[in-house]
């Protein structure tokens, strides 16, 4: 069986687009979660995800859109106060909020006699689990179907955005397959990052795509965006790999908002 992983698709189909036209002949597709949320395209990527019956869990942007909706502080904001969650709930359905709001915390299945688990994150920011006591520890709280004596487990994080595994004493291990959208600003590739696994192997892979539709939106909105929303999506979208990592992303945060 080969399975696709994903995770932090964040409001840009064009990424996993790109990965499908590489990866063509792929079992099923799971994401650890972030749909929405810094990107311009909610719509299409929710879209992509639902044709493709990718099993999926929520992220902590999708729980953000959610309640930024449900409480209605989006509409008529002015130049200073809109964020992308605003833009994407202004673009968002009753029926796409739905479907976030359907999607569960966790996702227990078996592949090839392996269990796995799947979130979007643990711990409240980018903590990770980091020894044996810990890993069974989440596990035995958060797996619930039936276990073989000595089935191998594995766990599958999204939220970080940064590819990883990690190889406890067991052999058990927790993998982040990387963001299907966009890097943290201190790594230069802007490539759509994904894992496969295939018959249980497993392979960190990535693939380039096309984000000129991607930056050219990003230039659009920018007289509604707040400020530091766009340059935000500007360096992810905008920025070459050729001009190495997104430092002046950083600059700018703190020349423009250390007050």
């Amino acid at each position: 069986m080969k399975l696709l992983i994903l995770s932090d698709l964040h409001a840009n189909a064009e990424g996993v687009k790109a990965i499908l036209q590489k990866e063509t002949d792929i079992d099923a597709i799971y994401a650890a979660g972030d749909y929405v949320d810094y990107g311009p395209d909610p719509c299409g990527t929710i879209a992509w995800v639902r044709e493709h019956q990718v099993h999926a869990v929520h992220g902590n942007h999708d729980h953000r859109v959610l309640k930024t909706w449900r409480e209605n502080h989006f509409r008529g904001l002015p130049k200073d106060e809109k964020w992308w969650v605003h833009y994407n709930c202004e673009l968002l359905h009753p029926e796409e909020i739905d479907w976030l709001a359907a999607l569960p915390t966790h996702l227990c299945f078996e592949a090839d006699g392996i269990a796995y688990l799947m979130q979007h994150q643990y711990g409240e920011r980018y903590e990770i689990i980091e020894s044996q006591y810990h890993f069974d520890e989440y596990w035995a709280k958060h797996y619930t179907l039936p276990m073989k004596p000595g089935q191998p487990r594995r766990m599958i994080f999204g939220h970080s955005h940064r590819q990883a595994m990690t190889v406890f004493p067991d052999g058990s291990l927790w993998l982040n397959p990387g963001s299907a959208s966009y890097r943290r600003p201190d790594e230069p590739s802007k490539d759509a990052f994904y894992a496969v696994i295939e018959d249980g192997e497993i392979s960190f892979r990535h693939v380039p795509y096309d984000r000129e539709w991607l930056f050219a939106e990003t230039v659009r909105l920018r007289p509604t965006m707040k400020e530091e929303e766009y340059h935000v999506a500007e360096f992810f979208f905008g920025w070459k790999e050729s001009d190495g990592p997104d430092y002046p992303w950083l600059a700018f945060i703190k020349d423009h908002f250390k007050h």
